[in-house]
């Protein structure tokens, strides 16, 4: 094999190791088979291979392994994996390792140090029937992985496009992790708001799903009501907590119950034509798929303006996104300073004697708070600013902060005469509309035929907008894909240096929604998104113990 050559031998020096991001996609689909790419982005400088636990699978099978790294080799797939073999005869080959609960998922590291490998794999059963319910249990990433990881994002969808995960046919519950679990664009996100910080730390989903949504090809469990399930996975949970304040609830709210049952069929017409009025006197159009690719930043730059838009179509993953971009703007117009240390760890500080002059009330308050979480260094710390982000008066700083912003939004349009509400002028339609076609935009970049080389100025506003979006690391990728050097001249960072910038932000606006999420505890405890607990949930499948390089 021509890629052998390129494979070096283990390292003598005890270097530091890193887990810098791991992003898990879970596509289930109609009979529960759970689709499942991990991308995990690495700095390795110990042992031969990786590997994945997948332990207490029950009656669910892995098969379909496919491993590639940041090169787009694929790996050679052995089936059956030999721990035992050398670094050099474990290299670009994958396979796995069964044992008697459920296996490992292995692979050559090839090389040592910097990585990004992306291993795919299927799961039957995923989605298990039960007697009022179908469910979802599972643990994606492992405790005591090793490096421990700094950020986790998972995903999880439907592979039919007509099924979207929302409150009315899904309930949704994370743990072994500080961060979030939230509804976005009909798919479940959890991501943590800090890294792991011992072998503790795991992530957890339980999901719960109405019996239309799935035809579930396990039925071992299809007597018993998913209740037991959700009480079992409470157990020592920080939703435990708050259980009897909603028992003391649930009489009330029985008392709606067949009110808003009734009304659901007409709400759901109602939805619709409100639908079709808000897109004729926002967009100027019925239909948001009649929009096409815009090429030109909405609003001008606006990110309060494009955000209100966003969250009027419920197109906005969450308020971390904000917090992100924010960042990245910030960046980019000087107030914060983006710096290497020896290690290659980014350093980002406060310009000394910035003009705050152009920025927002808003803006203003955000930098404030990045400056009270930084410590007497006046260097940002993803760990400084979580800790300070759960503190009770912080939190509640944050979420007033969050707050704010739709009616900041709706304050810049109509200083600027675009409309108020959802009825816009037609200047403000155009505007709207570049904020539906400019997401397609840079969702299709890379298929896109007619890019033109003047847009290699706006790169960097491309990334405040991806982040915006939710979609910076893909736009990230396929800007450097393009053209490394243009990459470096009009983003003003090297790819390398400016995914740790984003990874960086995500892992702060992260810190932000958990602080608002821990607001919003009731919602959370009755599945309707909100923060994770980082004890509890028992009674899930996969994972294990371990995990990482060996």
């Amino acid at each position: 094999m021509a890629a052998a050559a390129c494979v070096v031998a283990p390292s003598v020096s005890a270097q530091d190791s890193f887990v810098h991001d791991i992003d898990i996609n879970i596509r289930l689909t109609s009979d529960g088979t759970a689709l499942v790419r991990e991308i995990w982005n690495v700095d390795i400088n110990r042992g031969t291979e990786w590997y994945l636990v997948r332990s207490n699978l029950g009656d669910m099978r892995i098969s379909g392994l496919r491993v590639t790294d940041e090169t787009g080799s694929q790996y050679a797939d052995d089936g059956f994996w030999n721990s035992d073999r050398s670094f050099g005869e474990k290299a670009f080959r994958c396979g796995i390792v069964e044992k008697e609960d459920g296996c490992e998922i292995c692979w050559g590291l090839g090389s040592h140090g910097s990585h990004i490998y992306t291993v795919e794999y299927s799961m039957t059963n995923a989605v298990k029937a039960m007697l009022d319910y179908d469910k979802l249990h599972l643990q994606v990433v492992s405790p005591g992985v090793r490096p421990r990881p700094q950020h986790v994002k998972v995903t999880i969808s439907s592979d039919r496009d007509s099924v979207r995960f929302a409150d009315e046919n899904t309930g949704i519950w994370a743990f072994g992790f500080n961060g979030t679990v939230n509804f976005a664009e009909g798919s479940i996100v959890l991501e943590t708001s800090s890294p792991f910080e011992s072998d503790a730390y795991s992530v957890i989903s339980l999901c719960r799903f109405n019996k239309d949504v799935f035809t579930p090809t396990s039925i071992a469990e299809k007597d018993i009501p998913f209740q037991i399930s959700l009480d079992a996975a409470f157990e020592d949970s920080a939703y435990e907590d708050f259980l009897d304040a909603e028992e003391r609830d649930r009489k009330t709210r029985n008392g709606v119950i067949a009110f808003f049952t009734a009304m659901i069929v007409f709400v759901a017409g109602l939805k619709a034509s409100l639908n079709r009025k808000r897109n004729r006197e926002m967009f100027g159009v019925l239909k948001l798929k009649e929009i096409g690719y815009e090429r030109d930043l909405p609003f001008d730059g606006n990110l309060y303006e494009t955000r209100y838009v966003l969250k009027k179509i419920s197109a906005v993953s969450s308020d971390a996104n904000m917090a992100s971009a924010l960042i990245l703007k910030m960046i980019k117009n000087k107030y914060l300073t983006v710096d290497n240390d020896a290690d290659g760890k980014i350093l980002i500080s406060f310009t000394p004697n910035a003009d705050l002059g152009a920025l927002c009330e808003s803006e203003r308050e955000f930098l404030s708070m990045l400056k009270a979480s930084s410590g007497e260094d006046g260097v940002l710390q993803e760990k400084e600013f979580s800790r300070w982000s759960r503190r009770v008066a912080n939190r509640e700083l944050i979420t007033r902060w969050i707050t704010d912003i739709p009616s900041i939004g709706a304050s810049f349009l109509a200083a600027h005469g675009y409309g108020a509400g959802t009825r816009f002028s037609p200047e403000g339609q155009k505007h709207a509309r570049r904020v539906v076609g400019f997401r397609k935009y840079l969702k299709d970049f890379t298929i896109i035929n007619e890019r033109k080389s003047s847009e290699v100025a706006l790169w960097q506003d491309y990334l405040i907008y991806a982040a915006l979006y939710g979609i910076a690391d893909k736009v990230a990728r396929e800007l450097r894909d393009i053209n490394p050097q243009a990459f470096e001249e009009y983003v003003g960072y090297s790819y390398p240096t400016m995914s740790r910038v984003l990874l960086f932000s995500n892992s702060m606006g992260a810190s932000i929604t958990g602080a608002v999420a821990a607001q919003q505890t009731k919602s959370s405890v009755g599945g309707h998104g909100g923060f994770s607990s980082f004890g509890g949930g028992g009674g899930f499948s996969g994972g294990g113990f371990g995990g990482g390089a060996r």
